[in-house]
């Protein structure tokens, strides 16, 4: 059992994390159970003759029923043999600990009751009490039972074709967490009223099947029935997942994954995929795809499949191209799937409009006019709204809401001052944060929330999944709850004071300059924690995000700097006689355009690939601020 938990040291690409769980596992076998539980000596079932295993295939079989008796169980149970329960179980920590492999551990329709769920780990699995844990082994079995109130329902860390099987977890912090894990099924079980359903974070080549995932609570970010991280090949099907308070299906990185025949009803919202065309949301072999309780498409023909796709939430457009059209509508099919989908036909580039913050002033052209208008506006900070071509100024308390598009203008003044503005990403409201409180305005009601907050922002990034804003500081990077009345329940830290900030499109990386240092740390959104490091020839003073989240580029006192984000390579770089002081890219990925200050008061117009120059539009005074509106 040693060698295979510490296996889990060095895999994965979260070693802490996979460490922090094999650790805890080579305590209990070695020490005397987690912690919380008594150093008296732990009961230990000890090896008896087992039943005969089926040779393994990629994914887990179910395994035979353990031809051995029933028998009574106490806490903290360290198995190494099949084990068959004849009582429930009320524990202050873990109930059973397996440290063999081909081991089942059949409940026999009894509860595992813990000491209640514990306090918010997230990233990190919560593990001060489990109902039941197993790392670093194959061909483990746990079924037939009821585990609740536990940190973590079932944990699998580091393990291989293993099975989770008619188990009910309810009311624990997490439901089951699959954890590095490869080759695992889970079926015929019932995930309810946790913080966390079923989590598999880092794990591939796995198989839901057949599971209720339904009714999680909410303790931001928890509330969904199934939640995917850097978890690719998996396959989930015939699962209904129903009332989550949360996200129903929350992908984040995970590819190669199929989902179909599932009944998805009532999320808030039913779900989310970060990665474009990543994932197939359909069987491709019968074209069958799931049922949404929101969608109202119809059936033309008869075929049980609605004629219009349904949209994934996410920023590249993904769709089930093949949803049903009743639940379960995959048990009533007669007929082969009429095919009407079409892809999407390629989006023609936008038009492009800069916004400049010259002298004060807001300014406004074409990149191709060779000139900048003014708008009549006055700003210190500007955003843009969620549609690309709203203009939010914000000069001391005077917000200003602007359609680029059509010059409709209103303003109104805010509690906030000395603030920063920016575009929630539900599209109708303004966020302004200031050193002394924060703000939002509903740009349809016209309602306004004020909230408390203390710290000094530097820039914005509005969360893409949550109701919530990212905000650099000089500590870290604050989560502002705006559905937790302001509260600030955690701050990312960074290698140092955060400068200048940049998020990418699918909102899932957020790029911050350390001040003072040649360095950008990488912050996943989803994790709460800094996941890479991109050294730069000196300190940062702005950076911009590709549409296509595969190029940073980087402002410094030198110049640009364009870095592959795939191998964090430069690709290309530029200088110029002015000082740079802002970058915007445009929507079309095509050029990147740099407001230069001082000795060169203008706006260069580049070739994003290249960086070679395309033209110049001066300026009348050094700007302060860029932005690449489009419609």
């Amino acid at each position: 059992m040693r060698v295979r938990a510490l296996r889990a040291l060095n895999r994965g690409p979260y070693p802490w994390a996979v460490s922090i769980a094999a650790l805890a596992v080579l305590a209990t076998a070695c020490a005397g159970g987690p912690a919380g539980t008594p150093s008296s000596p732990l009961p230990t079932v000890a090896l008896e003759s087992q039943t005969a295993r089926p040779t393994a295939s990629p994914n887990a079989t179910s395994a035979p029923s353990p031809r051995v008796p029933a028998r009574e169980a106490k806490c903290n149970t360290q198995l190494t043999t099949d084990f068959v329960l004849a009582n429930d179980l009320t524990c202050t920590g873990d109930a059973f600990v397996i440290h063999v492999d081909n081991v089942v551990l059949d409940l026999n329709g009894h509860t595992l009751t813990g000491p209640g769920m514990g306090p918010q780990t997230w990233p990190n699995p919560q593990l001060d009490s489990v109902g039941v844990r197993v790392g670093g082994h194959t061909g483990v079995t746990v079924r037939n039972g009821r585990i609740d109130s536990f940190s973590t329902g079932i944990y699998f860390v580091d393990m291989t074709r293993s099975n989770i099987e008619s188990v009910t977890s309810t009311r624990n912090r997490y439901g089951f967490y699959i954890h590095a894990s490869t080759g695992i099924t889970i079926k015929d079980s019932s995930v309810q009223a946790n913080i966390y359903g079923l989590h598999l974070q880092d794990s591939s080549n796995n198989v839901v099947q057949h599971n209720d995932l339904n009714r999680q609570t909410y303790n931001s970010p928890g509330g969904y029935g199934i939640y995917l991280y850097r978890s690719d090949g998996n396959k989930i099907f015939e699962n209904d997942i129903d009332t989550n308070v949360n996200w129903g299906i929350w992908f984040s990185e995970a590819k190669g994954n199929t989902i179909f025949h599932n009944n998805v009803k009532d999320n808030h919202p039913q779900v989310s995929d970060n990665n474009p065309d990543a994932n197939q949301w359909f069987d491709p072999a019968t074209k069958e795809g799931n049922w949404w309780s929101d969608y109202s498409g119809k059936d033309g023909d008869g075929d049980s499949i609605g004629d219009t796709p349904y949209p994934i939430l996410g920023p590249g457009g993904v769709v089930d191209a093949y949803p049903f059209v009743a639940r379960d509508g995959w048990k009533t099919k007669r007929r082969s799937t009429i095919d009407h989908y079409q892809p999407p036909a390629a989006r023609p580039p936008r038009e492009v409009r800069l916004v400049v913050v010259s002298g004060g002033d807001v300014q406004v052209g074409a990149p191709r006019s060779g000139a900048l208008s003014s708008v009549a506006v006055s700003a210190r900070s500007v955003a843009l709204g969620t549609d690309g071509h709203t203009l939010l100024a914000l000069d001391g308390r005077e917000l200003t809401v602007m359609d680029l598009l059509g010059g409709a203008r209103d303003t109104r003044t805010v509690q906030i001052d000395d603030g920063i503005v920016a575009a929630n990403r539900d599209g109708h409201s303004v966020l302004v944060v200031g050193p002394r409180g924060a703000e939002q305005y509903d740009m349809t009601t016209g309602q306004a929330e004020f909230f408390v907050y203390n710290s000094r922002p530097s820039e914005l990034a509005p969360s893409y999944k949550h109701n919530h804003i990212f905000v650099s500081t000089s500590r870290g990077i604050d989560l502002l709850y705006l559905n937790l009345g302001g509260r600030t329940p955690y701050t990312i830290p960074l290698d140092g004071p955060a400068g200048a900030m940049s998020m990418n499109g699918s909102g899932t990386r957020i790029y911050t300059a350390i001040v003072g240092q040649p360095l950008v740390d990488v912050a996943d959104t989803e994790q709460y924690r800094v996941v890479d490091q991109i050294r730069i020839a000196s300190e940062a003073r702005a950076l911009a995000v590709s549409p296509k989240e595969d190029m940073l580029y980087v402002a410094t006192n030198e110049g640009v700097t364009a870095i592959d984000l795939g191998t964090k390579r430069v690709r290309a770089t530029a200088t110029f006689l002015g000082s740079v002081a802002d970058i915007a890219i445009s929507p079309n990925a095509d050029q990147l355009y740099v407001a230069l200050a001082g000795q060169q008061r203008a706006i260069a117009v580049l070739d994003a690939a290249t960086l070679r120059s395309i033209d110049v539009i001066p300026l009348q005074a050094d700007p302060t601020h860029l932005l690449a509106a489009s419609y």
